[in-house]
């Protein structure tokens, strides 16, 4: 039997026979990492000597069917193995030797909840929330493949690939050597006339989202001069969210807001937060949610400078922000998080998500506060 491959294949091949969890493939159009996958999961079925389950899935059933499913009958033919007493079209298995493959989406979240299995394919992982990619890994016991190509970052980076047992692989349609030379100049044509699709689908590198709500930031210094007016942003949170305080600087006349994280933390009473408060913001006047109003007076009560913002819409005071730079410090992980992930809800650029926005939610305060009184001279020191 002869295969046909690629590097993108041999690459997953080597971190499977490695024993790694996790197999994350990131990659532009046409690089063959679903087919490869989908080799390599056909031959893993053909030598096993058990019953082995495997789940390829992906967000919608129509999604399923022009891709990893696809891609999987055609390498089946491509290798005459395709029987079709060995498919049960109803329930979309396919089964070779003792290995039992299954297809399904996950467009409802209750088909996730299902039974365990040996060896996990998410096809084109980016278009599946994180809880149900978590409900699917939880109940797999082998090795999970991911794939997709990187329109923006999301949980596989910051979560899975950051996992001592995974392995990332790289891949642009350069790997792979059976693409057809049109496809390949429509390719190069279409990334010469749009930036983010070549560097997402030609170069596979993580994109720019297009509904996300801030590009207009970068990592660098905070900085303290006689242009920049310092205050502190206060959002509260109880068990599952964080309570945050950001340090801000606005510099009005260069245009320029700096941001720095002094705390992102989960379950603090208010005898912790106004020890932080004092440790990080000494005397500086604190902006905070204006929703928690007694809490900020007994904050206030025990020697923090702090006061309620008075609040807009917040689509507009996020517009008003998406007119500075913003510089954000090397230290400030979670604000870099945040930026990164938090999105229009709606393509007017109206309505935020209410998600990932804790610290976003911080600046906001501090920022409206001191452009709301720069006529009356409010610099904080």
């Amino acid at each position: 039997m002869t295969i046909k491959t690629t590097k993108v294949f041999e690459k997953n091949l080597k971190a499977y026979v490695d024993g790694k969890r996790y197999i994350i493939n990131q990659g532009g159009a046409r690089s063959s990492k679903t087919y490869s996958i989908v080799q390599l999961l056909i031959l893993i079925a053909m030598y096993q000597k058990k019953e082995t389950y495997v789940s390829i899935v992906s967000a919608t059933l129509p999604h399923l069917k022009r891709g990893a499913m696809r891609d999987f009958f055609t390498v089946l033919q491509s290798l005459n193995m395709y029987d079709e007493n060995s498919y049960n079209r109803t329930d979309k298995i396919y089964r070779i030797n003792k290995t039992q493959i299954e297809f399904f989406s996950v467009d409802t979240a209750e088909k996730v909840y299902g039974s365990s299995r040996d060896l996990l394919f998410i096809n084109e992982a980016n278009n599946i929330d994180e809880e149900r990619a978590r409900q699917l890994v939880i109940r797999t016991k082998g090795t999970v493949f991911f794939d997709f190509n990187p329109t923006c970052e999301f949980y596989v980076h910051t979560d899975y690939m950051t996992r001592k047992n995974s392995t990332y692989i790289h891949s642009t349609f350069a790997d792979n050597p059976y693409l057809d030379e049109n496809i390949k100049q429509e390719l190069h044509e279409a990334g010469e006339r749009n930036q983010n699709f070549k560097r997402v689908f030609v170069d596979g590198e993580i994109g720019v989202s297009q509904d996300l709500i801030f590009t207009n930031w970068e990592i660098g210094e905070f900085v303290e001069n006689e242009n920049v007016a310092v205050i502190y942003g206060q959002d509260y949170g109880y068990v599952s969210s964080p309570t945050t305080l950001i340090k801000i600087g606005v510099d009005r006349k260069n245009h320029v807001i700096y941001a720095h994280e002094c705390y992102y933390l989960k379950g603090l009473g208010v005898d912790r937060i106004a020890q932080l408060n004092e440790e990080s913001a000494g005397k500086g006047l604190i902006v905070a949610d204006s929703a928690e109003v007694r809490l900020i007076d007994e904050l206030r009560k025990r020697g923090n400078n702090i006061k309620p913002a008075i609040k807009g819409k917040v689509a507009t005071e996020l517009l008003l922000l998406q007119d500075y730079k913003l510089i954000v410090t090397p230290v400030s992980a979670n604000i870099i998080k945040e930026l990164q992930m938090y999105r229009w809800l709606d393509t007017n650029n109206s309505v935020p998500v209410d998600n990932f926005n804790h610290a976003i939610d911080a600046l906001r305060y501090g920022y409206t506060y001191i452009s709301g009184n720069a006529e009356k001279k409010v610099w904080v020191a």
